[in-house]
């Protein structure tokens, strides 16, 4: 292939068995900011405040637990909060499934509130009433793999599944949008950008290549099934398209570009 990325005791005195005395560790947390800023393990119902009150400055921020919390909803895998386009914050409450995992979210709390859900789950395990909030179902990302980001016009979307790259594309193929981008926060796994032009679609690939170079590379396809084709493998697999001679390498005009 073409291309390839970036890849991904306690030792003490020993006791009797009647000397063994059984007890639970305490729940460890970590308060994950989005990209840019580093993970804390130094939580606290300070610092949660601090974060949720600067969620501009953030744009997302989740509060992650070592073990899961059992709940009647199932195994609680953490909170998150970010901010939306219109304006308002969303909450949401995280838990793993067997097949993936289920999202329940709502935009119907203030920062106060929030800032409560967040220190409720911190300080006692205690989830927010999520009976009536809208209920989402995710595939899981292998942990050594970033999440892909959606940028359609430049906008940026987050926590997307592949029926958003889809919708993303059946706009681009309606007119109502001139481009759509696929990447990870880190570019992991480089990026897929498509165009439209008036007669066609650029496609247009970046990422390392076997020797660890940047490379850019862009082609021009009519036929949009293609396209699909080349962002499933991509969204799912992370596989670029098959490389052949009708791909242009555009290195360094991009690199002139900038």
């Amino acid at each position: 292939m073409f291309f390839s990325f970036l890849k991904k005791k306690i030792s003490g005195k020993k006791q009797r068995p009647e000397e063994v005395v059984a007890f639970e560790l305490p729940m460890q947390f970590v308060l994950n900011y989005s990209e840019g800023y580093e993970r804390t393990s130094l939580v606290s119902e300070e610092e949660i405040k601090r974060a949720i009150n600067n969620i501009d400055e953030y744009g997302d921020i989740w509060l992650s637990n070592c073990r899961p919390v059992i709940t009647p909803y199932g195994n609680c895998s953490g909170i998150s909060c970010m901010s939306v386009p219109d304006g308002n914050l969303q909450v949401a409450v995280c838990f793993a499934m067997s097949d993936g995992l289920t999202r329940y979210f709502s935009c119907d709390y203030s920062p106060s509130d929030i800032v409560r859900m967040f220190c409720n789950y911190f300080e006692r395990l205690e989830i927010p009433e999520i009976k009536n909030w809208e209920k989402g179902h995710f595939t899981p990302v292998s942990p050594a793999d970033e999440p892909y980001y959606l940028y359609v016009d430049n906008e940026e979307f987050k926590f997307i599944d592949y029926e958003d790259v889809l919708a993303a594309l059946e706009n681009l193929e309606a007119g109502k949008c001139s481009s759509l981008l696929l990447k990870t926060p880190g570019c992991q796994n480089g990026y897929l950008e498509v165009r439209r032009t008036k007669d066609n679609y650029i496609v247009e690939i970046g990422g390392n290549n076997e020797e660890g170079d940047w490379v850019v590379l862009m082609t021009r396809a009519s036929y949009i099934g293609r396209i699909r084709f080349w962002l499933f493998n991509y969204y799912h697999k992370r596989e670029f398209p098959r490389i052949t001679d009708e791909w242009e390498d555009i290195t360094e005009e991009v690199a002139n570009d900038e």
